[in-house]
């Protein structure tokens, strides 16, 4: 980004880069290809990983420390000189409009200043429109600038962020100039928080893929069964039902290969488990990888498995996406909005979430039944391809926000 440049939005993360947050990346490295923009994030990562097209916008990210630095103190002071009114109605309503969460209260408060900075930057630099790109903090921080400067704020809502705690919800929702979600029914979910919300404000935009960086039109059988399933190692993933199924299948005499991509806090607890089934020459954890270097791992699987636990997932998950993107088959549960990608017999197999011989058996039943796999796997990339293209939805995305941008700004 160039310095000369009008910045045409500002996007608010809770951090960035982000490790796990591989769809919103997507979204922001093809936007940075069409507008010029700003990243705030509010915390400074600690990944390990850092994905290339990160790497790319580095330059575009704002990091500002917490209160006690000369740049918040002096936001402060200019901020509250030119709109002393703004600012005190921007951390009243916060208080009010978060009373009910003390988690939401306090971490909102700790955040205020960083809402005020980013209040002087919008100013400064004339940015018609914030988007917030969580509905928790993120929202909260552009509400607030939003709350001082007048200027539009839209936001999205995903997953956990809309589902685990609804305070104050309902406002953003109600104060946003547009909200977008990857589902139809987290909209549902979304008109019944805030049912005075006109429904056209709320836009079902799915997160898009290249998809000729995953396609694998020539895909063959390997030698050996090759099942695949990647996230961050968190109990919610399922990982261990995985590993009791491949103990299962091993009983059984299967010859197969599992891949287990990710880091996390349960990466040494599944290598025990792993040692603990004989398993080390079936299985192999890779740990944390770049989206370029996870790409290949889904061109060659034969099976992509996500044993998700419905009390925590909700969306889609974009490793299903990108699976069949790649033209595999996939296994997984019945949580949150994910039938309407993977519906049971048609684009994939559902299977009970917590049984690891249902899993063994969906496994070896695709194993043995190349029709029905090849089936599945090309009736879920046809729906990706039509559903999931990344130059269509990011088309989308950029006409809500050019057209929020255009909203009556106050001076």
């Amino acid at each position: 980004m160039t310095t000369a440049a009008r910045p045409q939005a500002v996007f608010i993360l809770s951090k960035f880069p982000c490790y796990d947050e591989v769809f919103i990346l997507r979204e922001l490295y093809a936007l940075s290809k069409e507008m010029d923009f700003i990243i705030f994030s509010l915390k400074k990562p600690k990944d390990r990983v850092v994905h290339a097209e990160a790497e790319e916008l580095m330059p575009r990210v704002v990091y500002v420390p917490y209160l006690f630095s000369w740049r918040i103190l002096r936001a402060q002071w200019k901020v509250f000189w030119r709109f002393p009114r703004r600012y005190a109605l921007a951390l009243v309503k916060h208080i009010l409009g978060n009373l009910r969460s003390p988690e939401f209260l306090v971490k909102g408060l700790v955040f205020f200043p960083k809402a005020v900075y980013l209040a002087q930057l919008i100013k400064e630099r004339h940015v018609p429109l914030m988007h917030a790109c969580w509905a928790t903090y993120p929202a909260s921080v552009a509400m607030m600038a939003s709350e001082i400067t007048k200027v539009p704020f839209s936001m999205t809502g995903h997953a956990h962020d809309i589902y685990m705690d609804t305070t104050h919800l309902k406002e953003k929702i109600n104060r946003a100039a547009f909200v977008s979600t990857c589902t139809e029914s987290n909209k549902d979910y979304l008109m019944k928080i805030a049912p005075d919300c006109p429904g056209e404000r709320i836009a079902v935009i799915r997160h898009g893929l290249e998809l000729h960086r995953f396609s694998a039109p020539e895909k063959k059988g390997n030698s050996v069964f090759e099942i695949l399933t990647v996230g961050t190692l968190h109990f919610y993933k399922g990982f261990n039902y995985l590993v009791d199924a491949a103990g299962i299948l091993k009983k059984r005499g299967f010859k197969f290969h599992v891949t287990i991509v990710g880091g996390g806090a349960l990466e040494q607890d599944l290598a025990r488990h792993i040692r603990l089934f004989g398993l080390e020459d079936s299985v192999t954890m890779t740990g944390p990888l770049k989206q370029t270097e996870v790409i290949p791992y889904f061109r060659k699987t034969d099976v992509m498995v996500l044993m998700a636990q419905s009390r925590w997932h909700w969306g889609i998950p974009n490793v299903l996406i990108e699976a069949l993107a790649a033209n595999a088959a996939v296994i997984t549960t019945r949580f949150g909005s994910v039938e309407e990608l993977v519906r049971d017999g048609e684009t994939g197999l559902i299977i009970p979430a917590q049984d690891p011989a249902a899993l063994a058996d969906a496994i070896e039943k695709l194993c043995r039944d190349e029709t029905l796999r090849l089936r599945l796997a090309n009736a879920g990339h046809r729906f990706v391809t039509e559903s999931f293209d990344l130059s269509k939805n990011i088309h989308a995305f950029r006409e809500r926000l050019v057209q929020s941008a255009r909203a009556t700004q106050v001076p």
